[in-house]
C-alpha cells in the first residue's frame, strides 16, 4: 500500500515521529535496554541518514528479554506514561495484531486495518520483539509457521475484512471475503483472541534463551530477517536526522539478506508506506 502526503503533513509527521524516537531511545539508554532499528528505519538511517522521504512510521526491535524489561521500566516511569500508551495482545489496550505498538497520547494515525477493526491508534512506533529461534533449519521452520497462522488468525479475528472490499482487485476481494466469513466464526468464541496469542506465545518462546538464533516471528518475512546474536551485537550507533539511532552491527548483511538492494531508491510503484484514512496531531 502507497498513498501521497502533502508535503507539510509529511514533514510534520515525521518530525513528531522523531521525538518519539527520541524519548524510547533515552528510556532504553538510561535502563541499559538494548534495542536496533530494522526495516525501513534502518534502510532509512544507513541510505537517507534519516527517515526515507515516503515512510511514515518507525520501525524498531527488542530481544524478548529486552521487551519484557521495556515494559517494566516504562511502567514505572510516570512521565513517560503520561505521554504514550503501549498497545499489545497481553497489554490494556489492544490492537489488531501481535505486534505491541508504542502510541503517542491524544493523536490519531487509523490506517486502513485499524478502520476496518473499529480501532483508534495514535500515531505510533512499531516495536518487533525477536525470539529465539532453534538452530534446527526444519524445527525452526516449523515454529515459523506455527505463530505465522497463529499470527493471521488474530488479525482475521479482529479485522473485519468486509469492510476493505471497496477498490480492490477481484483476487484481494475473494480473499477479504474468505477472512470476513472467518472472522464470524472465530467471534462466536468470545476468548479466541486471547486463545491464538497463547498459542503464538507457547511457540515464540518454546527456545527462549537457549540459543543464538533470533528472528520476529509475527512478522511475514520471519525466515529471512533471523539474526545472529554473537554476529549482529553489540549494536553500533548511526546517524539519523538529527540524532543518532542503534543497528546491529552487520546491518549490511542483514538489509541485503531481507531487502536486497536497499541503497537503491525503488520507483515510485515499488515504494509502500501506511498513509492513514484519518490524521490528526491532536494539536
Amino acid at each position: 500500500m502507497y498513498g501521497e502526503y502533502e508535503p507539510q503533513v509529511l514533514e510534520k509527521l515525521h518530525s513528531v515521529e522523531l521525538l518519539m524516537l527520541k524519548d524510547f531511545m533515552k528510556l532504553c539508554d538510561d535502563n541499559n535496554i538494548e534495542y536496533f532499528a530494522i526495516s525501513g528505519t534502518a534502510i532509512g538511517a544507513v541510505r537517507h541518514q534519516g527517515f526515507i522521504p515516503w515512510d511514515d512510521d518507525i520501525d524498531v526491535a527488542l530481544l524478548r528479554k529486552d521487551y519484557e524489561r521495556f515494559v517494566k521500566v516504562m511502567k514505572k516511569n510516570k512521565q513517560f506514561c503520561e505521554k504514550y500508551d503501549l498497545w499489545g495482545p497481553d497489554l490494556e489496550h489492544k490492537y489488531y495484531n501481535l505486534q505491541p505498538t508504542l502510541m503517542l497520547k491524544n493523536t490519531v494515525f487509523v490506517n486502513e486495518n485499524a478502520y476496518a477493526g473499529n480501532y483508534k491508534p495514535g500515531i505510533l512506533m512499531d516495536i518487533f520483539i525477536y525470539d529465539n529461534l532453534p538452530e534446527d533449519k526444519k524445527k525452526a521452520e516449523l515454529i515459523i509457521k506455527k505463530c505465522q497462522r497463529y499470527k493471521i488468525l488474530y488479525i482475521v479475528r479482529n479485522v473485519n475484512h468486509f469492510k476493505l472490499l471497496k477498490g480492490k482487485e477481484a483476487v484481494q476481494k475473494v480473499k477479504n471475503i474468505i477472512c470476513g466469513f472467518l472472522r464470524i466464526f472465530l467471534k462466536l468464541f468470545p476468548k479466541s483472541d486471547e486463545i491464538l496469542f497463547r498459542r503464538f506465545m507457547m511457540y515464540a518462546t518454546m527456545y527462549k534463551n537457549q540459543t543464538d538464533k533470533y528472528t520476529c516471528l509475527f512478522d511475514p518475512g520471519a525466515s529471512i530477517m533471523d539474526i545472529s546474536k554473537s554476529k549482529s551485537y553489540p549494536t553500533i550507533k548511526v546517524p539519523f536526522e538529527d540524532t543518532e539511532i542503534r543497528l546491529v552491527k552487520n546491518y549490511d548483511e542483514q538489509l541485503r539478506k531481507h531487502m536486497g538492494n536497499y541503497m537503491e531508491v525503488p520507483p515510485v510503484e515499488k515504494r509502500t508506506n501506511h498513509c492513514p484514512v484519518e490524521l490528526d496531531f491532536g494539536e
